[in-house]
């Protein structure tokens, strides 16, 4: 627990919550946790009604803010617009930090004053990781690292607050990867850096938002045209992330069970890299499990009525049951 300082922190910390008070509990207790001092928490409330609002009125080391449910990009930009630090940092509020998180960015930071933002390696809570025996700083120009492997998770990042209000902050347009457009912005025009070890731990579950397949491969194709520069971006590099969002569009599609439709982003996946094994192991693996399920359909639409209907299995669902397309919006 840090008293609250009377000049400006160095680092605003910024935590958008929606109905994950449990959750929430544990993340900030992995901020209160850090062996850097200078900060303050801001955690805005994107309308929770899961008592989030209550608990948070009592923790004196939290600035809140509360608004209506307006989504994550208008929360992380109100969370910013009342921040009082040098740098800003993000959160999820169901990432973990490790304790030394804050101190190796805010060290790096103050070395490397030209720096506009700085991220770090993120892993999967509960899955195996390896941990580099020298753990280095990656700096400069890493649009095109950015641009084509979209490394950089929200939890890990911190932007310096003057750059954060030149770049007018998080996109409201998109829902799912309005992060990735600023990532974009920002290593397009500014000098930043990377810490190759791990210091955030992520939760992946079916109700985040990140696990929308389609809504975020929407955004993200979007957001990948709109900001591709033939002059910084080689073509066969242009054409290799289009194919695996393809590939990405294609599994999403497939996974909400409309096999033609992931037939389609497979098939496009191919078209821009013919040579690639990656595109063919994906479309000839669908390619052949739609003609089975097409010979399947055929064969149950060829026998009699009655021996049809008990044939085919009967999706039934409990009443009550959640809205599984609810998010945070």
């Amino acid at each position: 627990m840090f008293m609250e300082n009377k000049r400006s922190p160095f680092i605003s910390v910024i935590i958008p919550t929606f109905n994950r008070l449990n959750l929430l509990k544990e993340t900030l207790e992995s901020v209160r946790s850090q062996i850097f001092r200078d900060f303050e928490i801001i955690v805005v409330n994107d309308g929770s009604s899961d008592g989030t609002g209550n608990w948070l009125s009592n923790q004196t080391d939290i600035r809140v803010i509360e608004q209506n449910n307006l989504g994550i990009a208008t929360a992380r930009n109100n969370g910013a617009a009342a921040a009082r630090g040098v740098w800003l940092a993000f959160s999820d509020h169901d990432d973990l930090w490790a304790p030394d998180k804050l101190l190796i960015q805010a060290e790096f930071i103050r070395n490397n004053p030209e720096v506009a933002m700085v991220a770090a390696r993120h892993v999967r809570l509960g899955k195996a990781y390896h941990r580099p025996r020298r753990p280095r700083w990656i700096k400069g120009d890493l649009f095109l690292k950015e641009y084509s492997q979209s490394f950089m998770h929200t939890s890990s990042v911190m932007i310096r607050s003057d750059v954060f209000e030149e770049i007018k902050g998080f996109p409201v347009k998109y829902r799912f990867a309005d992060e990735f457009d600023v990532w974009l912005k920002i290593t397009a025009d500014h000098p930043t850096a990377y810490f190759d070890g791990p210091l955030v731990f992520i939760r992946f579950y079916e109700s985040n938002t990140s696990h929308d397949r389609i809504g975020v491969r929407t955004d993200t194709y979007d957001i990948l045209l709109r900001h591709y520069d033939p002059e910084r971006v080689p073509r066969e590099v242009f054409l290799r992330t289009l194919s695996d969002h393809d590939i990405s569009f294609g599994r999403a599609y497939a996974h909400a069970g409309n096999l033609s439709e992931a037939l389609k982003w497979f098939r496009s996946s191919l078209r821009r890299t013919p040579l690639r094994l990656r595109s063919w192991r994906y479309y000839i693996r669908y390619r052949i499990l739609s003609a089975l399920c097409k010979k399947d359909a055929t064969a149950v639409g060829s026998q009699p009525e009655e021996i049809r209907s008990e044939s085919l299995p009967q999706t039934r669902h409990p009443a009550g049951a959640p809205d599984s397309t609810s998010k945070h919006s």
